[in-house]
């Protein structure tokens, strides 16, 4: 199977968006799309100091050789996955050694058992604190992944209807010029606003509640028509995440601790908390040039979460994470009716196919050569979307300081997670891509890895998103 994740000059687009809000001066152009509006890279990416310098920097460089990073793993792999693992392991040290990553954690879950779990490298490079398996990571938009579900759990419960206008439960929340509904929020396609200028993007003073959320965007116009077009809204799930604590009549994080996080054994995951030095949390990181982490690293902005918490606000864990989506696939938390809806991949009015259902990026992907599709659904998956000139944009689990990978293959109940506490490390997608790859494989198949390594222009596109212009080009952004 090759699963078709893409990165290089194509990878980060939410990351770049959430670290600088530096963006295009002109609107994105009208009209159906399915691609993604794409933000311009950092400045502080172009080679300097400039948007990181408040944070620090100090410039530091992970050692280059793999058999030097220390490593911690929740426990010896059976015999059964053995081989597996070592393979895996070789991907994740060759991973960490090429980007010079400071640290790197993965999880990887069958049959809603983990099988492994590892830390790698350093989750304080100043400190020489090790990753190990609870070392804590942000996830970025995985944390939408985690609302979906608890929309999907007030929706079996007939609270809350996806296709009924936001103001039925959000009443104080102005109108605008079309309706906009809840599976429209959830799927990018609500026309929403996303962050607008560094003083958004580096929010260091928090949010009470929602309604302080709400009101930093409650009263911007929609950038188009909903169902008309789709672009990345992390304020779109901030109101959704504002309607489910409506519906549910109590306060969002307590609703999601009590029906989510706990029934699905999720200890690790919570809300991040602003400042540095928060006990079993990674130290962040972001790339000193071009987005290229080999380059050598910064301290990452010190910013608060609070205010996009539903949206990308959350820290966990690669262990935390596949416990999560088995909960998804075995149906702990939702019914199958339901995690199908939720996979669904949402269609434009015109009929264009967006490739995202709701808080999941779907695509359909053959297992084998020449073999019949099977549905892989996920966050951070490396989508390659729309890009202008030193532009790119996608999302997932991309959050200041940190890149994260959810990737699902549900008809073979195998979840991998990977996260990393720096931006800009193009190889995480991949890196999950492989190791769903090894893990579904049966074990009398023969290893060769020869259509594994998925490099841009060299994958077939994901469904909704056709390679761009220039997707072939040299990785380096």
């Amino acid at each position: 199977m090759a699963i078709a994740l893409h990165h290089g000059d194509q990878y980060h687009g939410e990351m770049a968006g959430e670290l600088t809000g530096v963006r295009r001066a002109n609107r994105p152009p009208r009209g159906p799309r399915a691609a993604f509006a794409a933000p311009f890279l950092p400045l502080a990416a172009l080679g300097g100091c400039l948007l990181v310098a408040l944070a620090g920097c100090a410039p530091v460089q992970p050692a280059p050789d793999p058999g030097s990073l220390p490593s911690s793993s929740l426990a010896a792999p059976s015999a059964a996955h053995r081989q597996t693992v070592e393979e895996g392991r070789s991907l994740a040290r060759s991973l960490a050694a090429e980007e010079r990553l400071p640290g790197l954690s993965l999880a990887v879950a069958v049959d809603g058992e983990i099988v492994w779990a590892e830390g790698l490298g350093w989750a304080d490079l100043q400190a020489r604190t090790p990753v190990t398996p609870s070392t804590q990571f942000r996830i970025g938009a995985i944390s939408q992944t985690l609302t979906a579900a608890a929309a999907g759990l007030l929706v079996q419960r007939g609270r809350l209807d996806l296709d009924a206008p936001v103001q039925r439960y959000l009443p104080a929340f102005p109108g605008k010029e079309w309706p906009i509904t809840l599976r429209q929020l959830m799927s990018h396609t609500a026309g929403i606003r996303d962050h607008r200028g560094e003083g958004e993007l580096f929010r260091k003073q928090g949010c009470a509640g929602d309604a302080e959320r709400l009101a930093l965007f409650a009263d911007s116009a929609l950038r188009f028509q909903p169902g008309s077009e789709a672009a990345y809204s992390t304020y779109g799930w901030v109101l959704v995440g504002a309607a489910l604590a409506a519906a549910a009549h109590e306060p969002y994080e307590a609703f999601l601790q009590r029906e989510i996080l706990e029934p699905a054994g999720l200890t690790r995951t919570v809300p991040d908390s602003p400042g540095p030095g928060v006990q079993g949390r990674a130290r962040f990181y972001y790339p000193r040039f071009m987005l290229d982490t080999s380059r050598g690293l910064h301290d990452a902005p010190e910013v608060d979460l609070s205010c996009i918490l539903p949206a990308g606000g959350f820290l966990s864990t690669p262990a935390d994470l596949v416990r999560f989506a088995s909960a998804i696939m075995d149906g702990t938390l939702l019914g199958q009716a339901l995690v199908r809806e939720l996979h669904t991949p949402v269609q434009l009015t015109t009929g264009q196919p967006t490739g995202r259902g709701l808080g999941w990026e779907v695509r359909q992907q053959p297992l084998d050569a020449g073999g019949p599709s099977i549905t892989v659904a996920g966050q951070g998956l490396g989508d390659p979307v729309r890009r202008a000139f030193l532009s790119a944009t996608t999302v997932g689990g991309h959050a200041p300081g940190a890149t994260a990978t959810l990737l699902t293959i549900p008809g073979r109940r195998l979840a991998v997670a990977v996260a990393t506490n720096t931006s800009g490390a193009r190889g995480v997608p991949e890196l999950a891509a492989r190791l769903a790859e090894l893990f579904a494989r049966p074990s009398s198949s023969p290893r060769a890895s020869s259509c594994l390594r998925v490099r841009p222009g060299s994958a077939p596109s994901a469904p909704g998103h056709p390679q761009p212009p220039g997707a072939g080009a040299s990785r380096g952004a």
